[in-house]
C-alpha cells in the first residue's frame, strides 16, 4: 500500500527550516538549496512544493502570520477592552521563545517585502489583519467611553503596532538592554495614554 503523505505537514517542515536559516544566517541565505540541506530534502523534492525561492519564503512568512493570528483567536473575548488590546500586544511581543522566533522571522522578511511584490502583499495582508483587530477593540472602547478625549481608534491601532514592532526590533538587537519587562512596561504606559 502506498505511503500517505501529509503535504501540509511537509510544507510546514520546510517553512520551519526557512525560519531556522533566517534566524541563524539571515534571509539572504534561505535559498532553495540551503533549505533543502537544512530539512534533509533534495532540491528537486522541495521544488515540488515550492518552485521558486519567493514561493518558499512567502509560505514561511504566511505560516508565521497564521500562527500568530490563531493565537489571537484564542484570546478570551470576555476581557475588558483595555485588557484585550494588552493581550493582542503581548501575543505580538517577543515575550517567549515561540514569539521571539516569529518576531525575528517576520522582521527579517520586511526588507525583502519592500522589493518582492508577493511578499509585500502578504506583509500588508497580515498587518491589515492586526490593524483591523486592534481598531475594532479600540472602537468598542471609544463607544463605551473608555478612551481619552481625542484618541482616534484607527490611528491608535497603527501607533500600537508601530510601538510593538519597534520594541521587538530593539529587543532582538539587545535583549539585555530592552528586556521583556521593559517591553511590557512600555505597552502598559502606551495604554495609559489611550485609556481614560
Amino acid at each position: 500500500m502506498p505511503k500517505v503523505v501529509d503535504h501540509e505537514e511537509r510544507r510546514r517542515e520546510l517553512a520551519e527550516a526557512v525560519w531556522r536559516i533566517v534566524q541563524r544566517d539571515g534571509i539572504d541565505h534561505a535559498s532553495v538549496r540551503a533549505v533543502a540541506a537544512e530539512s534533509g530534502w533534495s532540491s528537486g523534492s522541495l521544488r515540488h512544493y515550492f518552485p521558486t525561492q519567493d514561493s518558499l519564503l512567502g509560505f514561511a512568512m504566511e505560516l508565521a502570520y497564521r500562527r500568530f493570528l490563531a493565537r489571537l483567536e484564542r484570546i478570551d473575548d470576555s476581557l475588558g477592552n483595555r485588557e484585550l488590546v494588552r493581550a493582542v500586544a503581548h501575543e505580538m511581543l517577543a515575550l517567549d521563545e515561540e514569539r521571539r522566533v516569529e518576531a525575528a522571522v517576520l522582521l527579517s522578511f520586511l526588507p525583502r517585502a519592500l522589493v518582492e511584490p508577493s511578499l509585500h502583499e502578504l506583509e500588508r495582508y497580515g498587518t491589515r489583519q492586526v490593524y483591523g483587530e486592534l481598531a475594532r477593540v479600540l472602537t468598542d472602547a471609544q463607544e463605551a467611553g473608555e478612551l481619552r478625549d481625542g484618541v482616534v481608534p484607527i490611528k491608535a491601532a497603527r501607533r500600537t503596532l508601530v510601538l510593538i514592532d519597534g520594541l521587538n526590533i530593539h529587543h532582538q538587537l539587545g535583549p539585555e538592554e530592552l528586556t521583556v519587562d521593559d517591553m511590557i512596561e512600555a505597552v502598559d504606559e502606551h495604554l495609559d495614554r489611550l485609556f481614560a
